[in-house]
């Protein structure tokens, strides 16, 4: 089924327009091998000159779509696809090794990874009005399959893995929202009637509660029980947040003409760190940073004196420190390797970033 940029670009604002900040892969065309390997800021031919802490071997698949996440601190998955079907390869980056670890004979759309619970939810798109979510172990096995009346899919993890929360599109962009539990695999419609959310713990979730009624730039941060369907509200004037660990980031703006906003660094409800720093508008929303985090350190993008780039900076709240790695690149999605040394990088996580020097090389070759 043939991928398109459009879909991703209406999603993308779609998701900014309802305060999501972190995005799944979404459906697009297979890259061109050129054009995976034409973007040369920063970055070096891996079999030309190899990573400082370790030998990086690029993979060769002239039918590469897409890295998806880490399996662990030397493997990544990723997604290769022909006119037959599409495989799930794991791939360790610093011996060459590949294994095919997952095949479909329909268009697999996504892979988002719950490492503590080692699961992997596998989103494929049978056809344009039909999605499908095949839950597998870390030995590649099915544990269960789900299929959906659905044009596309948001899917978010509980921090243990416990429960996956998904949410269902239809071509006119109404949702119905579903609760898939990993211990019985019953499926649980509509517990919560928001499109996106982020987990605070396996029984709290959080969200940006917009007023539909009327255009808004910032929204109220809340947090809902699951248990007790009860609802607090936790911090006002709010444009993006995210959990990991017992850390809470949040993005809070006080005035908007100002276009600034204050970074909020959390641990179990105390504020650790804070700092301004400037947005970007979009349209109207403000543009949220791609972000990620390892070993208690969160990387995200800040822009940077170039208009239009941003500064690839790494924040360590308990330290309250900052630091850039890389100065004027793109805001594209970043995803770090288990013990924060390295990132995948890039539309299709198709560079590899040595976060100590900062270098950037191409996976593919």
């Amino acid at each position: 089924m043939m991928r398109t940029r459009l879909f991703t670009a209406l999603l993308f604002i779609v998701m900014l327009a309802a305060g999501c900040s972190q995005q799944p892969h979404q459906s697009r065309d297979v890259p061109d091998e050129k054009e995976v390997k034409s973007e040369q800021t920063n970055e070096k031919d891996m079999s030309a000159d190899k990573a400082a802490a370790k030998d990086a071997v690029p993979l060769s698949d002239a039918e590469f779509f897409s890295a998806e996440d880490w399996a662990d601190e030397s493997s990544i998955y990723y997604l290769s696809e022909n006119a037959s079907q599409s495989t799930i390869y794991q791939y360790n980056l610093f011996t060459g090794e590949k294994t095919a670890f997952f095949e479909s004979k329909v268009s697999i759309v996504q892979v988002t990874i719950n490492r503590e619970a080692g699961l992997l939810a596998v989103h494929s798109s049978p056809s344009s009005y039909e999605a499908s979510i095949t839950i597998l172990d870390q030995s590649g096995n099915i544990r269960t399959e789900r299929s959906f009346p659905s044009t596309e899919l948001n899917l978010s993890w509980s921090p243990s893995g416990e429960k996956l929360f998904i949410t269902a599109f239809d071509e006119n962009w109404s949702f119905e929202t579903f609760l898939l539990s990993m211990s019985d695999y019953s499926l649980e419609k509509n517990p919560v009637e928001l499109p996106f959310i982020q987990w605070l713990t396996d029984d709290e979730i959080t969200y940006l509660k917009w007023n539909e009624a009327e255009p808004q730039l910032t929204a109220p941060l809340a947090a809902y029980s699951l248990q007790t369907k009860e609802e607090r509200i936790l911090d006002e004037r709010i444009i993006s947040h995210a959990h990991f660990g017992e850390y809470t980031f949040s993005i809070k703006v006080e005035n908007e003409e100002e276009s600034t906003g204050t970074y909020l660094f959390f641990k179990n409800g105390e504020l650790l760190y804070s700092f301004d720093v400037p947005l970007t508008p979009l349209y109207s929303e403000w543009l949220i940073p791609e972000y990620d985090t390892a070993k208690g350190v969160f990387y995200t993008f800040i822009p940077g004196d170039t208009e239009g780039k941003f500064d690839l900076t790494a924040v360590d709240p308990e330290k309250e420190t900052m630091s850039t790695i890389i100065e004027n690149v793109d805001n594209s999605p970043i995803s770090l390797s288990p013990d924060g040394e390295y990132a995948l990088y890039g539309s299709y996580r198709e560079k590899l970033i040595h976060l100590k020097d900062g270098e950037i090389k191409s996976i593919v070759k």
